[in-house]
């Protein structure tokens, strides 16, 4: 059974305190403080609101990457977790829905379908899938099955002014030229993978998020035109 939980601010104190958020734009991504876990989502230094019914799936891993049990609670407006034991891996399924856009003076997005707006002009499907390393080990280094993915390609913690080896994945496959944005430095030029989906990634102090992000248009589909595919690696380095 899915438990309750009360609020939204709870959840960020419980999970972020006395840490500021790293610039990023719409997000999904898993905190934690203690034994507490939440799923957040925002952009820039703004936590918002969700449906957690936007949260298709919560997993955790121990270092041998063997399923660690997740009790979900779900509360009015965001989701946290408690696990049976300290995770190395936890990984998020957020499907952000149809966001559809109208025209005009009184333009506005809708998180519906698009055929289910008057008056919509375009429209998207946002999904996307997150990864946050808690303890390093083998279970990061392996593919978890998510439609867009970043792989480690090391298992040891990753140390300041080096770099972090990493693959992009689609569907199981390296996904070539793929551009990955370190979200604490969005001025930056993108780092391009190369044709095996490989990047070497500076890292620096502290809390780190590279994402990655495809999107393609959708052919008859009613709801959108198009889907935003985004995926995240979240890590900190102490």
């Amino acid at each position: 059974m899915i438990a309750r939980h009360p609020s939204l601010h709870v959840l960020i104190a419980a999970a972020l305190a006395g840490t500021a958020l790293s610039a990023r734009s719409h997000d999904a991504w898993i905190a934690a403080k203690g034994e507490a876990y939440a799923v957040l989502y925002g952009h820039g230094e703004q936590v918002e609101a969700y449906v957690p019914a936007k949260v298709k799936s919560l997993s955790a891993l121990d270092a041998r990457g063997a399923a660690i049990a997740v009790k979900r609670q779900d509360g009015s407006d965001a989701v946290r977790a408690t696990l049976s034991q300290a995770p190395s891996l936890m990984t998020l399924h957020f499907d952000n829905g149809y966001w559809s856009k109208t025209a005009g003076a009184d333009a506005t997005s809708k998180n519906l379908p698009k055929n289910e707006v008057p008056g919509a002009v375009s429209a998207v499907h946002s999904v996307k899938y997150g990864k946050t390393v808690f303890a390093w080990s083998a279970a990061v280094t392996k593919p978890q099955g998510q439609r867009l993915e970043l792989v480690p390609l090391s298992s040891a913690a990753p140390a300041a002014g080096k770099s972090l080896p990493v693959q992009v994945l689609w569907d199981g496959k390296p996904l070539a030229g793929a551009k990955l944005v370190r979200a604490e430095y969005s001025k930056e030029a993108p780092i391009e993978a190369d044709a095996e989906g490989k990047a070497q990634v500076p890292v620096v102090a502290g809390e780190q998020t590279l994402s990655v992000n495809r999107k393609q248009d959708l052919a008859n589909d009613p709801r959108a035109d198009s889907e935003s595919i985004s995926a995240n690696l979240v890590f900190t380095v102490h």
